[in-house]
């Protein structure tokens, strides 16, 4: 028998398990088995449809996902090419295996063949607890009810029959307009008045003030000059580094941008380098390995281990870590875009965002020297290309503090997304191995 979930914004809405093979309805209407939410769903639609002994499964225009038979995957596009063609409803008859996932406007339906749900057993009602007049109340019961009617009936037929007055007008507290949104601003009146000479005078003292003060400003252009002499050495260490290229800061002798903000170093990168200071890579991660003494810190401000805030050490092996780092290696496989937006410049910024994830992976190889393993990822891209949903299928690499970190540099990022109308899916596999 069908059996399935639905979610709603990523929040379970309701389940469907069946009794007796049947056919199970879905859409907008109130009496549909699944009720759906969003633009561009059907009124009511039969989705799962049970004739001779078989179920088969109407997917409409509007419907998106994967379904799965015998262990082979197919997307809804992809069904729709091999048995229906472009447009209108496809049936696809299904087995015993078949499951899927489906997405209609803001709702996603998820199914699978299990055992029937058991029938509840129906007891007959007592006899003696059957509701009647003289069984619910008692004497005295009765009583109050007719004297009520005979005291208040009478007031409560001449409010009734009271006409109403068409100028009365209920007060509305303003915070209930604001909540239902028809709230009014109430129109400014503005009275025409004569300007007289003392309100020219005061104008024109206001703007003479005003000029004074833009004279009294310092001349910013000399603070924009870049200094006259740049250290090879300080240039090619900052080519790279945005927060210094961000910061103002060109190298040699003298006062710069660092100084300004954390008034503690001079503009010589040499000398900040020298002293172990580190850079935060592009992606959001902890500060890298690879810059003397810059394990340093992370992102939630907890000092980690580092030889750069040890005054008697002058920082780590610079070749040690980045011979550990050329070890490490992070690739996706067995991409899969399900939605409007453009695969290929997905799969393109999929393998560009791949370094974001090798971080999570070298903190782990700290204390699991040698562990590898496969990840296997699910998430949804929203039209504005963010990520509202990340899930883990598949864990081989068996780690709690890489599937954490990995998921929260997952959600942090955004994809291309021009003209998607609808959120896209997005599965694929990172493989985490310690060696080329």
């Amino acid at each position: 028998m069908i059996r399935a979930a639905v979610v709603v914004d990523d929040r379970p809405w309701d389940e469907v398990h069946q009794i007796d093979p049947g056919k199970v309805t879905v859409g907008a209407a109130l009496d549909s088995d699944i009720l759906l939410f969003g633009r561009d769903v059907p009124k009511r639609h039969t989705l799962f449809d049970y004739k001779s002994g078989q179920y088969f499964i109407d997917l409409p225009p509007s419907a998106r996902g994967r379904i799965s038979m015998r262990g082979r995957v197919a997307t809804v596009p992809e069904l729709r090419r091999r048995f229906g063609g472009q447009g209108g409803t496809v049936r696809v008859r299904l087995d015993a295996s078949a499951k899927g996932k489906l997405r209609f406007g803001e709702t996603t339906v998820y199914f699978r063949f299990a055992r029937p749900a058991p029938r509840p057993p129906v007891l007959p009602f007592p006899e003696d607890l059957k509701p009647g007049v003289f069984t619910m109340y008692t004497g005295l019961d009765l009583t109050t009810l007719v004297l009520a009617f005979l005291l208040l009936g009478p007031y409560f037929i001449w409010s009734a029959i009271q006409p109403i007055d068409p100028e009365f007008e209920p007060e509305v507290d303003d915070r209930f307009k604001i909540v239902m949104g028809v709230y009014e601003e109430e129109e400014k009146q503005v009275e025409d008045e004569e300007t007289d000479e003392e309100t020219l005078a005061q104008e024109d003292e206001e703007k003479e003030k005003e000029k004074e003060e833009e004279e009294e400003k310092p001349d910013t252009k000399k603070l924009d000059k870049k200094p006259e002499q740049i250290s090879d050495k300080a240039r090619a260490q900052a080519r790279g580094v945005a927060l210094a290229r961000a910061l103002g800061t060109y190298g040699g002798d003298g006062e710069g941008t660092v100084y300004d903000i954390i008034q503690s170093t001079e503009n010589n990168l040499d000398d900040v380098f020298a002293q172990g200071m580190g850079i935060g890579d592009a992606d959001g991660g902890d500060f890298g390995t690879l810059m003397p003494g810059a394990e340093g810190m992370g992102r939630s401000g907890e000092i980690l281990d580092t030889k750069g805030f040890d005054a008697s050490s002058e920082g780590p092996e610079v070749e040690a870590l980045k011979k550990l780092e050329k070890k490490v290696k992070v690739r996706a496989k067995d991409t899969q875009v399900d939605g409007d937006v453009d695969k290929k410049v997905v799969k393109a910024v999929l393998r560009r965002k791949m370094s974001a994830l090798q971080n999570c992976y070298s903190k782990a190889l700290r204390t699991r020297p040698g562990i590898t393993g496969r990840i296997a990822y699910s998430i949804t891209i929203s039209v504005m290309g963010t990520v509202t949903r990340v899930d883990i299928e598949d864990d081989t690499l068996r780690d709690a503090g890489v599937a954490e970190c990995t998921k929260m540099r997952i959600r942090g990022w955004r994809f291309p997304s021009e003209g998607a109308e609808e959120p896209s899916d997005l599965s694929f596999s990172v493989v985490f191995s310690g060696q080329q």
